[in-house]
């Protein structure tokens, strides 16, 4: 049976819960792991974006950048599953920001070990001033929380 408790405050939300007893040989500790798991797993599976900043090589031109990164996107980026869009903007100073999202962090992290392997990736690279550092090493994703799209004007 359900129990309810109902706060005292108008509009508060209900809080619900349902008594159980742990299966024979289950522990508190092993119940306590399967749900952090359980939410580790939820979070692979989210929407992410991954904002990946571009700064220009030397020498290198936006027309350069567009070209490689069409390239990229026809050879590689249309074959993967994983990647829902991309778009790539303009932040000043030869600076640019390409901003992706995928399905989720696993597709991300498969994906972006594939393009290692993608000559269109290394040409997009090309264009790139890498610095020191592996790009991707340094990459950080950012799981959505809600997604807005515009609805159509009836």
């Amino acid at each position: 049976m359900t129990q309810h408790a109902r706060p005292e405050a108008e509009g508060q939300p209900i809080v619900e819960w349902a008594p159980f007893q742990l299966a024979d040989g289950v522990t508190e500790d092993e119940l306590l792991s399967a749900s952090i798991q359980k939410k580790r797993t939820e979070n692979m599976t989210k929407t992410i974006t991954v904002l990946a900043p571009i700064k220009l090589a030397a020498g290198k031109t936006e027309a350069d950048l567009l070209a490689a990164s069409d390239r990229f996107q026809k050879e590689f980026a249309d074959a993967q599953p994983g990647l829902i869009r991309r778009e790539l903007v303009r932040t000043g100073n030869g600076e640019y920001l390409d901003i992706v999202q995928f399905r989720s962090v696993e597709d991300a992290k498969t994906i972006i070990e594939k393009e290692r392997e993608s000559v269109a990736c290394h040409a997009v690279f090309s264009v790139m001033d890498m610095g020191a550092s592996d790009a991707a090493d340094s990459l950080e994703f950012y799981p959505s929380l809600a997604t807005y799209s515009r609805r159509p004007m009836e």
